[in-house]
């Protein structure tokens, strides 16, 4: 049956599954397995080649992680670069995900305890609004390269909560569920998940303390938009003090760049291919009108039925500062509108020792940051 990966291998395999689409929620599951060499008693570098390995081969920079039953299951894989972990205790029903006839992989729910090991707090709830959002890092580059969204959750907190409720006294386990203390569903950004995990924390761990944070809430426009308009809203963020919250607005919400290279191409085209570009450039500007007025009327929409969200862009993100300046705005608003008690929030922020943990925590959370060549961050 080949071999069980887990650990920061199973979380590299888990991202190329969901880059591709993969429902891991609905994949097949198997018990764990003693590792089977393709050929012979024990495991060799001819294991690992292209030809019979999908994923990537172990080396000294990237070792290979996998997991095997507690008797019996080390004996036939002693290379240098593979790391073997022995199963801890029995393991809930649906713990390992078959991939292929060579590999198979623990469940996202067992991935996140053994993580837990390894990861701080912070990163911890980051991979928790992965795992359980709608969007997946790079596996070579996890903060700085691509993301991908609209993808399936590989879990929800739901499922966490009872997987980790199966364990008592094992290692990380208390991490694990704190951590997901601060995990919220539905995540479609990592902007998103940032903003969650930022606002969940406390201030000990550098965020604000203003969770639980939902995401996406469904939010029912009826009687405040005109046929046709859109009869549900879905804020980013939504805070439990007052119903108050934020909406992330990216590139693509006031896509400049694209008019740029659309009036770019009118330019450089030739005569034949003019008129072509010309209503490229014509329908890309009204694409880009287009969601600017939606994205208003967003707003207008849930003010209407009580619900203030506060647009937030990548520059908010640019330093705790700027994002500090955000949220005062919000607590105000809390308090002003809504009446609400936000003084334990107003002293987290005026604290100067809490407001250096939250500008390292950012600048780790966000490309450029202190985690941006760390394997395996989330």
């Amino acid at each position: 049956m080949g071999i069980t990966l887990s650990n920061l291998s199973a979380l590299d395999v888990l991202r190329k599954l969901r880059l591709d689409g993969a429902n891991l929620q609905e994949m097949d599951t198997i018990p764990l397995l003693p590792p089977s060499p393709l050929s012979g008693k024990r495991w060799t570098t001819g294991d690992f080649y292209p030809s019979v390995w999908a994923w990537d081969p172990p080396s000294k920079n990237n070792p290979l992680h996998i997991i095997v039953p507690a008797q019996g299951g080390r004996r036939n894989v002693r290379m240098s670069n593979v790391v073997v972990h022995e199963q801890f205790c029995n393991m809930p029903a649906r713990s390992i995900i078959w991939l292929n006839e060579r590999s198979s992989m623990v469940c996202p729910e067992l991935l996140f305890l053994q993580i837990a090991c390894s990861f701080t707090l912070p990163r911890l709830v980051m991979l928790g609004y992965e795992l359980c959002g709608h969007f997946s890092r790079s596996p070579s580059a996890p903060l700085e390269g691509p993301v991908i969204t609209d993808v399936p959750a590989a879990t929800t907190t739901e499922r966490l909560a009872d997987y980790l409720g199966m364990f008592h006294r094992v290692s990380g386990i208390a991490k694990a569920r704190k951590a997901l203390s601060y995990v919220s569903d539905h995540a479609l950004s990592a902007p998103e998940a940032v903003l969650g995990t930022i606002y969940s924390l406390p201030p000990i761990e550098g965020g604000y303390g203003m969770g639980p944070v939902t995401l996406n809430e469904r939010v029912s426009t009826p009687g405040s938009c005109e046929p046709g308009d859109a009869q549900a809203r879905y804020p980013d963020l939504s805070f439990p003090f007052a119903p108050v919250g934020m909406n992330y607005d990216g590139d693509e919400h006031l896509n400049l760049d694209a008019i740029a290279r659309a009036a770019q191409k009118v330019l450089l085209v030739t005569e034949d291919l003019r008129e072509s570009a010309q209503n490229e450039l014509i329908e890309t500007t009204q694409g880009v009108r287009a969601k600017v007025v939606d994205d208003n009327m967003r707003n207008r929409q849930l003010a209407a039925q009580g619900r203030i969200v506060f647009p937030v862009t990548k520059e908010d993100l640019s330093s705790s500062t700027d994002l500090d300046r955000l949220t005062r705005q919000i607590l105000s608003c809390a308090h002003t509108i809504f009446g609400a008690d936000v003084s334990a929030y107003e002293n987290a922020l005026n604290n100067t020792e809490a407001a250096r943990e939250r500008e390292n925590l950012l600048d780790s959370l966000t490309p450029g940051g202190a985690w941006g060549t760390s394997h395996g961050l989330a």
